[in-house]
């Protein structure tokens, strides 16, 4: 497989946290703020596997500043969100003159493990394949959770069939809900259209997903997700690392 670009949207206000400097930066220990777990995850690959491209906003400068310490390993290249863009799909679609041939969305402000025994990059090839699209998944089947975030059906065979951001109702339809995502440079706008659609809650029917790649896209399910927007997740990461 080419070469990987990981975009990490990062342009948001930050809102929960409410902190006067960028969440992402937000300091858990000596050495690690939110966004280097971003980076841990493709700590097995260097400047010739990945290449990261992060959406800022004018506020967000520092992140910027706090990246260097990456520039001897991975080319990063910096772009800023649309204003008249809104929204992660918003900041995405913001960075797509800087699209490769593989691509990986990972949300800057969150932490997420594969199973051991899978290869980050093996499963990408396989999985990227067909449809030229693929979410990474953790299995819930709690409403409560389902209604916060980007809820799936996912079947047997760890493929995708129903879709909604955030649902209100009906949510036994759901079994797991999306962590990050991966596309080819040909499938992303007939998918981030469907996406943005859900996610600015306007009008889906039922049968739309079925005119996109992610329909029947393969899934890859993930060991361990944690949402780190909020100080609860926060001071939880914190007490189980001592």
């Amino acid at each position: 497989m080419s070469k990987l670009t990981v975009i990490m949207p990062a342009a948001g206000k930050g809102t929960r946290l409410n902190l006067p400097y960028p969440k992402e930066i937000l300091r858990l220990d000596k050495e690690q703020a939110l966004i280097d777990y971003s980076f841990d995850f493709f700590r097995d690959y260097g400047r010739k596997d990945v290449e990261f491209v992060i959406v800022v906003n004018e506020n967000k400068t520092e992140i910027i500043e706090y990246l260097a310490k990456y520039k001897d390993r991975y080319n990063i290249s910096f772009t800023y969100q649309n204003p008249n863009e809104y929204e992660y799909t918003g900041a995405i679609k913001s960075a797509k003159h800087l699209f490769g041939e593989h691509n990986v969305i990972l949300l800057p402000d969150t932490i997420m493990k594969l199973p051991p025994n899978v290869d980050l990059v093996e499963a990408l090839e396989k999985s990227l394949t067909e449809t030229g699209f693929t979410f990474f998944y953790k299995e819930e089947t709690n409403p409560e959770m389902l209604k916060t975030k980007g809820a799936l059906f996912i079947d047997n065979e760890n493929n995708v069939s129903i879709y909604e951001d955030k649902p209100e109702e009906g949510l036994e339809r759901f079994n797991a809900f999306w962590c990050s995502f991966a596309f080819r440079r040909r499938a992303f706008d007939e998918c981030i259209a469907f996406m943005e659609k859900s996610t600015l809650k306007q009008r889906v029917s039922v049968d739309e997903i079925k005119t996109t790649p992610i329909y029947q896209s393969k899934g890859i399910k993930v060991e361990d997700y944690i949402d780190l927007g909020t100080w609860e997740e926060i001071r939880r990461l914190l007490a189980e690392h001592g």
